[in-house]
């Protein structure tokens, strides 16, 4: 593959040098209970992983980690382009409700139930919801190594393979450095790996947004590899 690059990329596999992607997907409350909710959304989500709930309404902003216990594929979206994407209805249970999120979650299920006769205080009531001003899932991913670095972008080993042009938030940690480089991050390009088992791919991303303070670190770093 012939590339162009503004800016020369370092080899620093080994360095310990770490990333991690963070995932948005917006998402629709079907209903909710103290110990739980059933979600719908476009992307699928996986049995048994912890996952973050965060919802914004006007009187609240939580945010509520839980484990996606059910999910089944209930229907189809035809996007814009006529591409069909398919819909997914998903159960989470919470964890960490007995607590001050906990009462939160109370007061926020309480002021939004779509049936204001219910009024009474049950761990076990499953209720309709307003629908937020906004909701959605966070995607923690794993940490990956990053293999390859410069002022432009990086490469990193991935376990799945990442459309191109896809953005997400991403923050990177240098070694015997406890504050992480925040910016967003696209894939420019992804390419699976010959012959490893599990599967992954060669992932190049491009830095296309980072402040000014966390710029003036990455260049720090780089200046030290240049010194090698």
């Amino acid at each position: 593959m012939k590339e162009n690059r503004r800016y020369t990329r370092f080899l620093i596999e080994g360095m310990e040098v770490q990333c991690r992607m963070f995932f948005t997907t917006e998402v629709t409350i079907l209903n909710m209970s103290f110990g739980g909710a059933a979600l719908s959304l476009n992307k699928r989500l996986n049995m048994g992983q912890k996952y973050t709930l965060n919802i914004e309404s006007e009187n609240h902003t939580m945010s509520l980690e839980g484990v996606v216990v059910w999910e089944k594929m209930t229907d189809f979206k035809k996007e814009v382009r006529g591409k069909k994407l398919p819909i997914y209805e998903v159960g989470m249970r919470f964890d960490e409700v007995l607590t001050v999120k906990g009462a939160d979650l109370l007061n926020f299920m309480c002021e939004n139930m779509s049936d204001k006769a219910i009024k009474t205080r049950v761990q076990g009531l499953r209720v309709n919801i307003i629908p937020p001003e906004r909701t959605v899932i966070l995607d923690d991913r794993d940490s990956y190594s990053v293999k390859m670095i410069g002022l432009g972008g990086m490469l990193i080993e991935s376990k799945e393979k990442l459309d191109i042009d896809e953005r997400f938030s991403m923050e990177m940690s240098f070694p015997e450095d406890m504050t992480p480089i925040n910016f967003v991050g696209r894939t420019a390009y992804c390419l699976e790996i010959p012959g490893k088992t599990p599967q992954c791919y060669d992932t190049g991303i491009e830095f296309i947004k980072m402040n000014e303070k966390d710029r003036e670190r990455l260049k720090e770093f780089i200046d030290i590899l240049q010194t090698f």
